[in-house]
């Protein structure tokens, strides 16, 4: 029987989270989910896929189950010492609660907080769920990845956590080729790269296009292609297995709205060339007005808007190639 694990999400987008592991687990398919209850998930199956998202903090093994956290069960804790945490009752609660589960569940001489063997989370969603913590994300590496620790960017350059959910919703797994058509500083291929997959990037900017590539040897990736041609032009050999892109727009990229349209449809035009049937991109626009002059060659799969900042929201888009 497989086993059953606890995802704590991250609280800033439940939508766009809820979307990523939906996609996660349609692309491995070696999970179920089982339910869904705001910053908690839980699965059964493996949940090693899920380890690349940036928005799940913790992934914990649940090894006991009850209505009743006074009844929860410590026969199958390893032997060594730990803490336990009490997470999604109340904060005033909470304290009580893990001290009454520490006890239940054979805590007594085996506590340690600064360095403890394993740490346990009494977790509420459905009901208890007694858990052990497996995996929790490095908060750092995600900040150090973002554009003004790299030696080339642009002030407009999308944070790592995005960039890394686009690859996840590409319907891709390692050693398939994404391509990223309009790259700018290589953010995206970046986090596309360390999860394994082949990366081809363009920009008609050859600044850009030399940035991509210092940014590149910065974070040691060496197997890649990047072009430098206007979107019209760039043709490949191969056809892809995603493209994943934050596409141009307004001011920032400046190019005037009549403009932007043009770039539009010769874009959703050349995507289909350039990707293979049925497969998807994985997008990132900002007027949802825009996916009319992709519907010739694409359906639209998903859409997630996404609060950039201040009052800029930008659209998460997946789109499937026709035929």
């Amino acid at each position: 029987m497989s086993s059953k694990y606890v995802l704590e999400i991250s609280g800033e987008n439940i939508e766009i989270t809820a979307t990523e592991i939906k996609y996660i687990q349609e692309t491995y398919h070696n999970f179920d989910i089982i339910e869904f209850q705001q910053k908690f998930v839980l699965i059964e199956g493996i949940p090693d896929n899920l380890k690349s998202s940036a928005f799940i903090n913790f992934i914990s093994i649940v090894i006991d189950e009850n209505s009743d956290y006074r009844k929860l069960s410590g026969s199958k804790i390893p032997a060594g010492t730990f803490y336990v945490r009490v997470i999604g009752a109340g904060k005033s609660e909470s304290e009580i609660m893990e001290s009454e589960v520490g006890k239940n569940i054979g805590a007594t001489g085996r506590v340690s907080f600064k360095n403890p063997d394993f740490r346990i989370r009494a977790v509420l969603i459905d009901k208890w769920y007694l858990c052990m913590v497996v995996y929790e994300r490095n908060k750092k590496s995600f900040e150090e990845r973002r554009a003004p620790m790299r030696p080339f960017f642009s002030p407009v350059s999308l944070h790592p956590k995005y960039a890394r959910y686009l690859v996840n919703t590409s319907g891709t797994k390692e050693g398939n080729t994404v391509l990223d058509p309009f790259c700018g500083t290589g953010g995206i291929l970046i986090e596309a790269a360390m999860l394994g997959r082949k990366i081809i990037g363009n920009d008609s900017s050859l600044n850009m296009v030399m940035g991509t590539k210092l940014n590149f040897k910065y974070f040691k990736i060496e197997d890649y292609t990047v072009y430098n041609k206007d979107i019209s032009e760039l043709n490949l050999e191969f056809p892809v297995d995603a493209i994943v892109t934050d596409m141009p727009y307004g001011r920032s990229s400046g190019i005037d709205n009549h403009d932007i349209i043009e770039l539009y449809k010769e874009s959703f035009k050349k995507f289909y060339e350039l990707l293979k049937s049925e497969h998807m991109c994985s997008i990132i626009i900002n007027n949802v007005e825009f996916l009319e002059y992709s519907k010739n060659y694409f359906t639209v799969e998903n859409i997630v808007p996404v609060y950039q900042h201040k009052s800029l929201i930008r659209q998460f888009v997946v789109i499937k190639r026709i035929n």
